[in-house]
């Protein structure tokens, strides 16, 4: 079976961060947030293929797979996606891998806690979801007897009841349909917000009779705004972090849960909670709580919170032009 992860996308909205790095390589609670991904795809065993849709800074993306996974048993394809024209159109660029097998579609800036087995072992076609309050930002759908009937790409008020938000993650039993009904948009020129919709393909699938079934996720983890990043970041630490304190730096607290990386300098300072520092950063003379500092950066006599620091950046004293959440962090 073949996986489809697009990982195009600019990541405006983690501007400035994603101007040094796709989004999908941001280290969440110790790695990547795409490898979250690719690692659950490895461990289910089932999955022989990854076909990575690749645009934005996509060479850093081909390097760090290529390196991280060169002894995977999975293989890994790359394909670049030169227009960005919609999830559909992203999607559409795997048709050639896929051919008429089942296909498993991943969106790149997502993490989730599922059965990954139990979601491609369905007799249909699967769409997961997870019940939101704001359907705004969403696809969504509407089912009726256990089956799809309907699919809303971020619908207006009052179009529809359902709180059930697509979540990111399809399971689609003939790849050849899919890829007809993609077609179907780009030939016809059928768009929505100006971009070929996966969300309109997969309503077209459903109108000629393809049985799709909803599949509610566990836990569906949004890493495309500042503050979702840092409850994913949160959440994950506690998770699997909590009890970590192989660490000792000069004069230094580490207040669980923390991840700290390879190669780190830290001194006079204190971390934690809820705080990932990746590899090859230096931290001197300061606070941190809640935050996540990417590879390479340096942070001197500063004070912390709810803040995501980029690549290679220097941080000294108080500053304002650091990225911070717009929402309250909450805990897990």
């Amino acid at each position: 079976m073949k996986a489809i992860i697009p990982v195009a996308g600019i990541g405006t909205r983690l501007q400035p961060i994603t101007n040094s790095v796709p989004k999908v390589l941001v280290n969440v609670a110790g790695k990547p947030m795409l490898f979250h991904l690719i690692d659950e795809i490895i461990s289910n065993g089932r999955i022989d293929t990854v076909v990575l849709i690749i645009g934005y800074l996509g060479e850093m993306i081909v390097e760090a797979v290529n390196k991280a996974y060169k002894s995977s048993p999975v293989k890994f394809e790359f394909i670049e996606q030169k227009e960005m024209l919609g999830l559909g159109h992203a999607v559409y660029h795997g048709a050639e891998f896929v051919g008429d097998e089942p296909v498993i579609i991943i969106l790149g800036d997502t993490i989730f806690e599922f059965d990954l087995d139990s979601f491609i072992s369905n007799n249909y076609s699967a769409i997961g979801y997870k019940d939101v309050e704001d359907v705004s930002r969403f696809g969504i759908v509407e089912s009726e007897n256990g089956f799809i009937t309907r699919l809303i790409e971020k619908p207006a008020p009052g179009v529809t009841d359902s709180k059930s938000a697509i979540a990111g993650l399809y399971f689609i039993k003939n790849g050849a349909h899919l890829f007809r009904a993609i077609e179907h948009l780009m030939d016809n020129n059928i768009r929505t917000k100006n971009e070929y919709q996966l969300t309109d393909a997969l309503m077209k699938m459903v109108e000629e009779g393809e049985k799709m079934i909803p599949f509610e996720i566990q836990n569906w983890f949004d890493c495309g705004k500042p503050e979702t990043l840092l409850n994913t970041n949160t959440y994950i630490l506690n998770r699997d972090h909590l009890e970590e304190n192989e660490h000792e730096f000069v004069n230094t607290k580490l207040r669980q849960p923390v991840y700290i990386g390879v190669n780190c300098t830290i001194q006079n300072s204190e971390i934690g909670p809820n705080v990932t520092i990746a590899d090859g950063v230096t931290v001197k003379d300061s606070k941190i709580v809640n935050s996540l500092i990417c590879d390479g950066s340096t942070v001197t006599n500063a004070e912390l919170e709810n803040v995501i620091i980029g690549i290679s950046d220097t941080i000294e004293g108080k500053q304002e032009n650091i990225m911070k959440a717009g929402a309250e962090i909450t805990g897990f």
